[in-house]
């Protein structure tokens, strides 16, 4: 994923995964959330082996993927935008079948 498509999805969901810091700890940034959730779902590492390459502990990984998860799951929110986020990536990268892509299978 290149720098400005990172960009473009934590603008959408960084009001949605932000965290308040507290006087025991500062939260971990939304910035951080959704590299990691990322780096998770294109890696399918676990917790214990991702947490050295995110430097967050596999407790906080198991809380925060799943957060954020659902909230990305969230965008789009209709059939129509599905499609036309299909079309989108069928012409940008000449790949028919997108939602194959994202799954993994065709």
């Amino acid at each position: 994923m290149d720098d400005s498509t990172f960009r473009k999805l934590l603008d959408l969901v960084a009001p949605h995964i932000q965290r308040k810091d507290t006087c025991m700890r500062s939260a971990i940034s939304p910035r951080d959330r959704l590299a990691a959730t990322l780096r998770y779902l294109a890696t399918g590492r676990s917790y214990e082996d991702l947490k050295f390459s995110v430097a967050v502990s596999p407790q906080a990984l198991g809380r925060i993927i799943p957060e954020t998860c659902k909230v990305i799951w969230k965008f789009p929110h209709s059939k129509e935008e599905w499609g036309q986020i299909g079309q989108d990536f069928e012409e940008m990268w000449q790949f028919p079948n997108w939602l194959g892509a994202v799954d993994g299978k065709m």
